[in-house]
């Protein structure tokens, strides 16, 4: 009876919370391993970009599941250049002040 009303769609949220903490750790490492030098502005540009692709990602998936799936195909085709575009430009604004690894 208990199970019939209630709503388990929360462990999902708790997996995608989950994901995206090892995501930024990963990142973390991933900076340091690059030599990226990490302020707090570039973590903001980079966790907007985090969040825009997490949101430009779920949205044509959405709209596939609710049925529509001619639209979510024309939005993720439509989406995924300008998402590919902004990493390039993120990955360029995170780095500056790069420092170089000599040996």
């Amino acid at each position: 009876m208990f199970l019939g009303v209630f709503d388990f769609t929360f462990v999902a949220w708790i997996f995608v919370g989950a994901v995206s903490v090892l995501v930024v750790l990963g990142a973390n490492e991933w900076f340091k391993d690059a030599g990226i030098v990490m302020t707090w502005w570039k973590w903001l540009i980079a966790a907007i970009w985090y969040i825009l692709t997490l949101m430009a990602l779920a949205a044509p998936f959405t709209l596939m599941g609710e049925g529509e799936s001619a639209a979510g195909w024309k939005l993720l085709l439509f989406s995924l250049p300008i998402l590919i575009i902004l990493a390039f430009v993120v990955l360029r604004i995170l780095q500056i002040g790069k420092v170089s690894k000599e040996a």
